[in-house]
């Protein structure tokens, strides 16, 4: 309770302030992400000064979602045209893709696609699914599979350099190979993009039942199959998996899910009530679940559990939040 307690002191603050704390969070982000792109790349000059990343973290912080991963892809351009030209002929057709994509079918979702990224960055790319399925559902599995893309790429333009940098006719040769072959026989990056479907997949459908402790049930199936996925991936594919990174990342994944779970409000499952009503068009089943809060203590005398409410109340309250039609 008393961390219950915190978290709703937290949450009424930042709902009080959210004009100012919002920006903070989206700065904060933003900085993450721009920080990685240079991480991954780094190839550019202008674009690896420390004050043009702090510069784009502010107005992205400023503008909609779509302005910072509109600038990742402008940043992530210079860094490819600063290998070669071939290499940023590529990454201009692989970003119309995904920009493509991402705007027609999941604008609410660009922390998805560089949520990858940034996990790579930070060693534990296999706790990137877990995340994304629990906050976005199976609408997160596209935009996972771009943002694993996009890293793939990266080390694609990374070896490209490499190759480059001796300037030996031969070299060059497997360079041109290494830029036309990208994506094509690819087995490792194939074998992520499997493991992300599968886990998002799982975790996505389990955390949509009705049945008690379901969230708690589809994280711990999702960390699961995040582990089986990479050996059904690695037969399919025939690409082996470094066992280690999957188990860390899990582990880690976990953790950052029950975080997030815990942000999003615990379920009061000794309370659960169901109430059904009907108006002329429909019949309705309405499972509610209470959060637990704090905040609402139960007064001496009052039964929070009461299954003797009136219908008609209980009713247009599940309607007013969002009715289950059957």
């Amino acid at each position: 309770m008393g961390i219950l307690k915190l978290k709703n002191t937290l949450r009424d603050i930042c709902r009080k302030q959210d004009e100012i704390i919002t920006p903070i969070f989206r700065f904060v982000w933003s900085l993450i992400v721009f920080m990685s792109v240079q991480k991954m790349f780094g190839y550019n000059s202008l674009a690896n000064k420390p004050e043009v990343n702090i510069l784009l973290a502010v107005l992205a912080a400023l503008l909609p979602d779509g302005f910072m991963f509109f600038m990742v892809g402008v940043i992530s351009a210079l860094h490819s045209f600063s290998v070669s030209i071939e290499v940023g002929a590529v990454f201009i057709v692989l970003f119309t893709i995904i920009y493509c994509v991402y705007i027609r079918f999941f604008p609410k979702y660009t922390y998805a696609v560089m949520l990858v990224p940034v996990f790579y960055v930070l060693n534990i790319p296999f706790a990137a699914p877990i995340i994304i399925a629990l906050i976005a559902g199976l609408s997160g599995l596209v935009p996972a599979v771009c943002g694993a893309a996009f890293y793939y790429f990266t080390k694609c333009a990374a070896e490209v350099y490499r190759l480059l940098a001796t300037e030996d006719p031969e070299n060059e040769i497997e360079a041109i190979k290494q830029i036309t072959t990208v994506f094509v026989g690819n087995k490792e990056m194939y074998t992520v993009m499997i493991i992300f479907a599968i886990t998002i997949g799982v975790t996505a459908v389990l955390a949509k039942f009705s049945y008690p402790f379901a969230m708690y049930i589809a994280i711990v199936a999702g960390t699961i199959m995040n582990i089986i996925g990479s050996i059904i991936a690695g037969a399919i594919v025939g690409q082996d998996v470094d066992v280690n990174l999957v188990l860390i990342g899990s582990i880690v994944g976990i953790v950052l899910a029950l975080i997030v779970r815990f942000g999003q409000g615990m379920l009061d499952y000794k309370h659960t009530q169901r109430v059904q009503f009907e108006d002329d068009d429909y019949y309705y089943y309405v499972k509610a679940v209470p959060k637990i809060d704090s905040e609402k203590a139960k007064k001496p005398g009052v039964k929070s559990d009461s299954k003797n409410e009136s219908k008609n109340d209980s009713g247009r309250e599940a309607v007013k939040n969002e009715p289950v039609r059957n």
